[in-house]
C-alpha cells in the first residue's frame, strides 16, 4: 500500500489512554512502515500527526474505574443499550488539529545517514532499526502533543484541581483562568497549539452548562467547586494539557520550600528533572535546547509577577497573602503530584538499598506506597498510583544511567540518585515527606 502511494491511518498508542495523557507509542506499525520504506523508498513517506481532542468523553468514568483496578467491561447488547441512552447527553465539541509533518527519510538520516547505500529484503532487520523506530515514535508523539487543542473544560479542571479543596470564589477563578491563559500566550508551546475562544467568565459558564462543576450561591460571591465523581473525572481533562504548563510549573514548584534560589540553581534542578518529565508527558523540547526554554520561562514568570528578582543572580517567590503568590502556588500544583511520585520511588530505593530490588519489585512497592499516600492525603487522581507511570520513571533512570542492573537483574545506584532526589525534596510538603519517611524508614 505504501509503495503504491496510498494514505494509511493508524493510532500509534495502540489503545485508549485511561489517564488523558499521551501513551508511549507501540512500535509495531511504525516498525512495519519503516521496513517497508527501507525496501522501497522511491515514494517518500511523511507522517502527519493528528490530535483529536474531546471536551467530554463518554467512557470517562469507566476509564477511571479501570485505573482503580476495575476490569474492563466486555461489549454486550445490554451495554450497547446503556450507551444509546447516553446519546441524549451533551458531550461538547471535538477539535481536530494537525501537527508538523515528519518526513521518514529525515528521521533515518538522523539515525544512520548511510541507510540509502544498504540493501534490504523482507527478512533483514538492520541493527539500528530499533533506534530509528524509537526516534520516530518520540517525534510522532511529541508532535501530536504539540498540536493539542486547549478547551474551557481542560483549563477549568487544571485550575480547580490545583486548589486545596477544589473550590474557589467565582471571581477569583475567572481571574486565574485569564492569567493562566495569558501565560500560555506569553510563550507559546508551539504554533500548532490552539487556545479556546472567549475569557475565563465564558469558560466557567460553559463548564457549568456541561454539568461538570457546581455553583454554591453565597452572599459574598458564588463558590465554584468540583464535587463527587466529577472531581476525579476532571483529572482526565487536566491531563490533556498538563505538558503545556509543565516547565513553568516545575520552575515555580522549586520555591515551595525555598524563599529564594539562584538562577543557575534553578537551571540545574530543572535540567535534572526534565528528562523524566519529557518522557512521561512527551514534551517537544530536545535536551540541548531546554536550558534556553527554561531561561525564557523564567523571564516570563518575572514579567507576570510569579518570580521576584532579588539581585542580579537570585530570584524569590511573591509575598505571602498576595494574589501573585496564590497564582504561583496553584501553578506549582499543576506538576507537584508527578514529582511526588518520583520521590516515592526514590524513597523505596533508599529503604532497600543498592542491589536489593529488581525493576518489577521497585514498581510494585512504589505503587503500594503511592496508593497509601493517595488515601492519606485524599489525592483525587487515580493515575497517581498507576503502575505504568512508575515503570516509565524506573526505565528512564536506567536510560540516563542513574540506575544500573547487576547480573541478577537487581537495580544498583550511586551518587547520581541524590541529584534526582533534590528536586523532589524541594517541592514536597513536610507532611508528605514524613509520610514517605515513616513507611520507608528514611532519615529526615
Amino acid at each position: 500500500m505504501f509503495t503504491r502511494g496510498y494514505s494509511v491511518e493508524y493510532f500509534v498508542e495502540g489503545g485508549r489512554s485511561r489517564t488523558g495523557r499521551m501513551l508511549p507509542p507501540r512500535p509495531g506499525m511504525l516498525a512495519m512502515t519503516v521496513r517497508s520504506f527501507l525496501r522501497d523508498h522511491r515514494k517518500p513517506i511523511v507522517f502527519v500527526p493528528v490530535y483529536i481532542g474531546y471536551e467530554k468523553v463518554m467512557e470517562g468514568r469507566s476509564y477511571l474505574g479501570e485505573l482503580r483496578g476495575k476490569k474492563k467491561e466486555k461489549e454486550s447488547v445490554f451495554g450497547l443499550a446503556k450507551t444509546a441512552r447516553k446519546l441524549t447527553d451533551s458531550f461538547g465539541r471535538v477539535a481536530l488539529n494537525f501537527g508538523d509533518a515528519i518526513p521518514l527519510a529525515d528521521v533515518l538520516d538522523s539515525v544512520n545517514n548511510s541507510w540509502r547505500q544498504e540493501a534490504f529484503d523482507s527478512e533483514y532487520r538492520p541493527p539500528w532499526l530499533a533506534d530509528a523506530v524509537d526516534e520516530l515514535s518520540q517525534r510522532v508523539a511529541n508532535n501530536i502533543n504539540a498540536s493539542v487543542a486547549v478547551n474551557p473544560i481542560g483549563m477549568t479542571a487544571t485550575v480547580l484541581l490545583g486548589t486545596e479543596r477544589m473550590a474557589m470564589d467565582e471571581g477569583q477563578l475567572i481571574r486565574l483562568l485569564d492569567k493562566y491563559a495569558d501565560l500560555l500566550r506569553a510563550l507559546p508551546y508551539a504554533d500548532t497549539v490552539t487556545l479556546p475562544e472567549g475569557s475565563g467568565r465564558d469558560w466557567v459558564a460553559y463548564c457549568e452548562n456541561m454539568g461538570l462543576i457546581t455553583r454554591q450561591p453565597q452572599k459574598l460571591g458564588d463558590i465554584i467547586a468540583l464535587e463527587g465523581a466529577n472531581a476525579i473525572l476532571m483529572t482526565y481533562y487536566r491531563n490533556n494539557i498538563q505538558h503545556l504548563f509543565a516547565l513553568p510549573a516545575l520552575i515555580v514548584s522549586l520555591f515551595e520550600n525555598k524563599s529564594s534560589l539562584r538562577r543557575d540553581k534553578i537551571l540545574f534542578l530543572t535540567g535534572i528533572a526534565y528528562p523524566y518529565l519529557q518522557s512521561e508527558l512527551f514534551i517537544r523540547f530536545a535536551q540541548d535546547e531546554v536550558e534556553s526554554v527554561i531561561n525564557q520561562w523564567i523571564d516570563v514568570l518575572i514579567d507576570q509577577g510569579l518570580l521576584i528578582p532579588l539581585d542580579e543572580e537570585r530570584l524569590g517567590r511573591p509575598e505571602e497573602g498576595t494574589e501573585a503568590m496564590l497564582r504561583a502556588r496553584i501553578l506549582s500544583r499543576f506538576i507537584i503530584q508527578t514529582l511526588e511520585r518520583y520521590h516515592i520511588t526514590l524513597g523505596v530505593l533508599r529503604k532497600y538499598g543498592s542491589g536489593k530490588l529488581t525493576a518489577t519489585e521497585l514498581e510494585e512497592q512504589s505503587t503500594l506506597l503511592a496508593e497509601r499516600m493517595s488515601i492519606l492525603f485524599g489525592l483525587n487522581a487515580p493515575e497517581f498510583f498507576d503502575k505504568t507511570l512508575f515503570r516509565n520513571f524506573i526505565a528512564n533512570m536506567q536510560k540516563t544511567g542513574v540506575l544500573t542492573t547487576d547480573e541478577e537483574g537487581r537495580l544498583c545506584y550511586g551518587d547520581g540518585l541524590d541529584e534526582v532526589a533534590e528536586d523532589a525534596r524541594l517541592v514536597l510538603s513536610v507532611e508528605k515527606q514524613q509520610a514517605i519517611q515513616q513507611v520507608t524508614m528514611l532519615d529526615a
